[in-house]
C-alpha cells in the first residue's frame, strides 16, 4: 500500500512538473496567484494557457508558437501564465478541450478573449492584438 501511494504520488508530481518546464523553457509563470497578482501590479493582460499531459497540441503551441521571437517580443507587455489543468485556478477557466487559451482582463479577473486549441504564430499575434483592443475599448479612460 505505501508503494501505491508513493508511485500515485510520484505521477502526480510527473503531470505538475510538464507544465512547469514548459513555462520556465519560455519564461512564463507556473502559478496563477502569483501571475494575476503580478498582472495587476503591472497593469498587464494575463495571458493563461491551459494544458494538460501528453497532450501533442499543447506541446507545439508551446515550441512553435510561444517560443518564436515576435511571439516573446511582443510577450513582453504581457504576463504570461502555462498552467496545467489540474493546477489551481478560477474554475470558469475550465475547459474540456486543449490547450485552451484565455486573455483575462486584470482589473476584473474575467476572460476578454478566448480560443481553443493550437494556433500558430500569426493566429496568436492577432489574439494578442485583439485582446489589447478589447482591453482599450472597455476603459477608454485609462
Amino acid at each position: 500500500m505505501r508503494y501505491l501511494a508513493a508511485l500515485l504520488l510520484l505521477c502526480t508530481l510527473l503531470v505538475a512538473n510538464e507544465a512547469k518546464d514548459e513555462a520556465w523553457q519560455v519564461g512564463a509563470m507556473d502559478s496563477y496567484p502569483a501571475a494575476i497578482a503580478k498582472a495587476k501590479k503591472e497593469k498587464k493582460i494575463l495571458v493563461m494557457v491551459v494544458v494538460k499531459e501528453h497532450c501533442q497540441w499543447c506541446h507545439k503551441l508551446v515550441e512553435e508558437t510561444l517560443s518564436d521571437d515576435l511571439v516573446q517580443k511582443k510577450l513582453q507587455n504581457f504576463v504570461t501564465l502555462i498552467i496545467d489543468k489540474d493546477d489551481i485556478y478560477p474554475s470558469e477557466f475550465k475547459e474540456d478541450f486543449f490547450p485552451a487559451l484565455f486573455f483575462v482582463d486584470y482589473a476584473t479577473e474575467k476572460s476578454m478573449y478566448e480560443n481553443i486549441g493550437y494556433v500558430n504564430v500569426k493566429t496568436f499575434l492577432n489574439d494578442l492584438e485583439g485582446a489589447e483592443q478589447i482591453r482599450k475599448s472597455l476603459y477608454l479612460d485609462q
